[in-house]
């Protein structure tokens, strides 16, 4: 039991971390806590499942174009809305949380309240001993898991990446050497909308797509950022693993209703005892 809860945790973990990553990414270079990161992800899935069915697509070139979508909406409400309160942090958070009720209520004006699947195949579990394993958590953990090393890759080893990086470490100095801070803001949204897309396509592949999908992981994954320390792209992903191993360990002992509360406790108890998160604040931009 207890380790069949640690093996759905993991999973749950992954999907968490991609969806924490982006939050993290937002706001170690904008300072932006973005309440609308959550409705981009339901619009990302919400996408994908429109190109399957409209365009007949297959699941993953259908994803391609909820990505592509997802990046398409949060760069225009980066121009109409977020470029124009870039230091004006209180200002651009009531903003996000106005563009997450738009984005929300417009899917539910388009698709209804009612759950939706993706059209793809049935796998039977896997048994190994006592530990029960579904085939599409696993290409769900290869997937994150191949995304987190993307955004390592470029965060580490590109010349935007060494850019995305000075700018969070100090926006005037990063000015006055010649970086172009618009570019640095645009590869970043492009990076937290694409992970916030395929993080939607992923939850929607292993429960149902619904408006509030979003919103559901939106709290475990700002739990998760914080636990790690915010800012930080590591601390996000390692902070995500605990709250999903957390929360499903504790189904063990509690109802299933009370599984997001577990996510709260963790962030109250962190804010508590070390608000600076499990890698402290002098990682947080590196």
């Amino acid at each position: 039991m207890v380790l069949q809860a640690i093996a759905n945790g993991v999973v749950e973990g992954s999907v968490i971390a991609l969806v924490a990553l982006g939050l993290t990414v937002v706001f170690a270079v904008s300072r932006l806590l973005n309440v609308a990161h959550g409705d981009y992800l339901t619009f990302g899935a919400y996408a994908t499942f429109w190109a399957s069915q409209g365009l007949k697509l297959t699941v993953p070139l259908a994803a391609l174009v909820g990505v592509v979508a997802t990046i398409v909406l949060g760069l225009f409400f980066h121009q109409l809305v977020f470029r124009k309160l870039i230091r004006s942090s209180i200002a651009a958070l009531v903003a996000s949380i106005g563009i997450a009720l738009l984005v929300r209520h417009a899917i539910i004006f388009i698709a209804g309240t009612g759950q939706q699947t993706y059209d793809l195949p049935l796998y039977r579990a896997w048994r190994i001993g006592d530990l029960r394993i579904i085939p599409t958590d696993l290409a769900v953990v290869a997937i994150s898991l191949s995304a987190i090393t993307l955004v390592h890759l470029l965060l580490r080893y590109t010349g935007l990446g060494r850019e995305m990086r000075a700018v969070a470490d100090n926006p005037e100095l990063a000015r006055v050497s010649g970086i172009r801070a618009s570019r640095v803001y645009v590869t970043m949204w492009v990076v937290a909308l694409a992970l916030a897309a395929l993080a939607g396509m992923l939850l929607g592949a292993r429960t149902v797509i619904q408006p509030y999908l979003g919103w559901d992981v939106l709290i475990p994954a700002f739990a998760a950022a914080i636990l790690g320390g915010l800012g930080n792209p590591y601390g996000a992903i390692l902070g995500a693993l605990v709250i999903g191993i957390s929360q499903d360990l504790a189904v063990l002992w509690v109802s299933e209703t009370y599984k997001s509360a577990i996510a709260f406790v963790i962030l109250a108890l962190m804010l508590l005892y070390k608000p600076t998160g499990l890698l402290g604040r002098k990682e947080a931009v590196r």
